[in-house]
């Protein structure tokens, strides 16, 4: 999820910004988020006034929006019925909120967490142009309209590039280094530092919080004077532009981190079993030929019995190191859990090819491990089943399953192909 709703917020947010206006903005937010969610019903509401609305009417009762407060999460509107809500603040310091709803479905967890980067974003785009529009209605000549106009065009080119390149994958690192950077050569001197973790005593000059989701991270700090052309609450402004940036980019790597380590193996690293049948499920929508191994280590009870379970991890994480080297890198290798590895072998030029790849990954785990001080031996009998019409995922696996007890069973350490059983006429 993380991956697309970072390039939906970059269209979001330029969408809003293009229209130049606070009502303008509005109506765009509320269409894009209404369209991005397939809700009925979604509204702005700023200072207690409803700004925009879709989906009770070009004259709803405000007091269908205004009444319901966040945390709400469900309502009942005129003309719809019931229908599941939710509500989030478009800053810290005000009541300001964007409302959602639709009556089919609840909102899941990851479409609340789009909708928040949403409402920073729009609660940002809304900020900068109620400035625009108060820098137009203050400004005494037209050389200080153009420049604060200069100034917001610059900032929003900058917070563009930025977005653009977290979404072509750039390291978080790299992401981070360019909001300091442009967060300084736009605020015209002065040193920004990004500061995460627990913040011990008030920073030393402006700052603005950074949040993974909804936890404080740290803040953005520039410390040093600026060069007198901008105001303080413009370059306050500025700072929590780029804080929110900074945000947005530490909370998609989080969801990132989560998503690879629900998937992965927390001992030994590998994939999991359902990111492997994931795999082997997408390698049986092509035409490709491939094998499935399915391994099961000999003596490993006997280690965790003699030398204890910690041995007995340092004995799985050796495996795995193991098997990674022993296959290609164009194959998946996996741990199911206890002492059991499985490896997709993708593609193949013809079985024997995948025999001698089953026969290398059994040869370099029989050779001997250094554990907890001493020589360990163990070996693994391994399976091998081939892509046959009408076998899933699940069905392919049980081959290969198949095939590792029978090695088990008639020669521990060996390797042994599935033979499927076939029905003789007559």
């Amino acid at each position: 999820m993380a991956g697309w709703s970072t390039l939906q917020l970059t269209e979001f947010f330029s969408a809003i910004t293009r229209t130049g206006d606070v009502a303008g903005a509005a109506r765009t937010a509320v269409q894009r988020v209404a369209e991005y969610l397939d809700a009925e019903v979604a509204a702005v509401v700023c200072g207690g006034v409803v700004a925009a609305s879709v989906g009770l009417g070009r004259n709803p009762d405000p007091g269908a929006f205004t009444g319901v407060g966040a945390g709400t999460d469900t309502t009942t509107f005129p003309g719809l019925g019931p229908a599941y809500v939710t509500v989030h603040l478009l800053d810290h310091d005000s009541d300001d909120r964007l409302l959602v709803a639709r009556t089919e479905e609840a909102f899941a967890a990851e479409e609340r967490q789009m909708l928040q980067g949403m409402t920073r974003v729009l609660g940002l785009a809304l900020r900068n142009l109620r400035a625009l529009e108060n820098e137009r209605r203050l400004a005494e000549s037209r050389l200080v309209l153009l420049e604060a106009l200069e100034r917001r065009e610059r900032l929003l080119e900058a917070l563009l590039r930025v977005q653009r390149s977290a979404n072509q994958g750039t390291p978080l690192k790299e992401v981070l280094d360019a909001i300091t950077e442009g967060a300084a050569a736009l605020l015209g001197g002065g040193t920004v530092r990004l500061v995460l973790g627990e913040v011990a005593e008030e920073p030393v000059g402006l700052s603005a919080p950074v949040h993974i989701g909804e936890t404080a991270a740290g803040v953005l700090v520039i410390a040093g004077p600026g060069d007198g052309e901008i105001g303080e609450s413009e370059r306050r402004d500025v700072l929590v532009a780029f804080a929110e940036q900074a945000s947005l980019a530490l909370t998609g790597a989080h969801a990132l981190a989560a998503v690879h380590e629900a998937q992965h193996d927390p001992l030994t690293r590998l994939p999991n079993r359902a990111l492997f049948l994931q795999r082997v499920e997408q390698m049986l929508a092509t035409d490709a030929d491939a094998a499935v191994l399915y391994l099961d280590l000999d003596l490993f009870k006997q280690v965790n019995d003699t030398l204890g379970h910690a041995a007995g991890d340092e004995l799985l994480r050796g495996v795995a190191d193991r098997l990674r080297a022993a296959v290609r890198d164009c194959d998946m290798a996996a741990r199911f859990g206890g002492d059991e590895f499985a490896v997709l072998l993708e593609p193949l030029t013809d079985d024997t090819q995948a025999r001698e790849i089953a026969q290398r990954v059994a040869d370099s785990i029989a050779q001997p491990f250094a554990i907890a001080g001493r020589t360990v031996h163990t070996r693994a009998s391994v399976g091998i089943a081939y892509r046959r019409p009408g076998r899933d995922a699940e069905g392919l696996l049980e081959d290969a399953d198949l095939a590792m007890y029978r090695a088990k069973r008639t020669s521990p350490g060996s390797c042994q192909e599935h033979q499927p059983r076939t029905l003789l006429a007559g």
